[in-house]
């Protein structure tokens, strides 16, 4: 079978070592995976059979799998998953626990100011009023954003990661200094076990969505339970090498070869 391993230029500067991983399972698995940027035109020649876009892409997913393509993940993961606001209707739709979220709509202060399509942490402002609200809002250049309630604990979540609907690992985020927990941001990280509530919600997504592969990050919800804060589409796996002995790249071509 022929694949595309999809990345935009810079996601593929910056994750080599991933994307060679990828490239050796693949072969080793008797897949053929060929590494696609997409600022170069695709549509050229023969497609392939199945396609792994590594990079925030709706439209092109949704086009290649318009064309009959098997993608991972689907055309409708990434559009929700990419966009915060979608993710936290679809929550509500599911009757999964959310923090209170507004597309735009004011909700008192304190609350958390964040752009829709922001990633790693970077977009996310804690407005203690409206001068506040008003500067963040002018860094997004008009575009759309979410306001949301804080989370009753600061500066701790947790990512599980599914294959399909298996958590195959899940990674505990914290940090002292920051109301936020990202690795990226210099958060400390620890190999943890998905509990059944998070386990529950996964598999209640994966029944809506039918991921392949994604990041749930979840909030403590401060009485012992969690709320979904994002589905990660282009989950980075970099605390998951750090933490644990989980090949996330084998488990990725053994469900594709699936």
């Amino acid at each position: 079978m022929n694949g595309w391993l999809i990345y935009d230029r810079a996601g593929a500067k910056r994750n080599e070592w991933f994307i060679t991983r990828l490239l050796e399972q693949a072969n080793s698995a008797g897949l053929r995976l060929t590494l696609k940027i997409t600022d170069e035109y695709l549509f050229a020649g023969e497609l392939p059979d199945f396609a792994i876009v590594r990079t925030i892409a709706p439209t092109l997913s949704r086009r290649l799998q318009d064309m009959g393509v098997r993608v991972y993940n689907n055309a409708e993961t990434s559009e929700i998953a990419n966009d915060k606001y979608k993710t936290y209707q679809l929550c509500k739709e599911l009757s999964l626990p959310v923090l209170e979220t507004t597309d735009g709509a004011d909700l008192g202060y304190p609350c958390i100011l964040k752009s829709v399509d922001g990633h790693g942490g970077a977009e996310v402002f804690w407005l203690e009023n409206q001068t506040q609200k008003a500067a963040a809002v002018a860094t997004l250049n008009g575009r759309a954003y979410i306001l949301q309630k804080p989370c009753p604990i600061k500066g701790k979540d947790v990512r599980v990661y599914a294959v399909g609907n298996k958590c195959v690992a899940a990674v505990c985020r914290t940090s002292k200094n920051d109301f936020r927990s990202n690795f990226s941001l210099g958060g400390n990280v620890e190999l943890v076990q998905a509990d059944e509530m998070q386990k529950n919600i996964v598999q209640t997504l994966h029944d809506r969505l039918e991921f392949d592969f994604v990041g749930v990050d979840f909030l403590p919800d401060g009485a012992g339970g969690w709320v979904v804060n994002e589905i990660e589409d282009c989950a980075g796996a970099r605390m998951l090498y750090q933490t644990s002995d989980v090949d996330i790249t084998a488990l990725m071509i053994e469900r594709i070869k699936e």
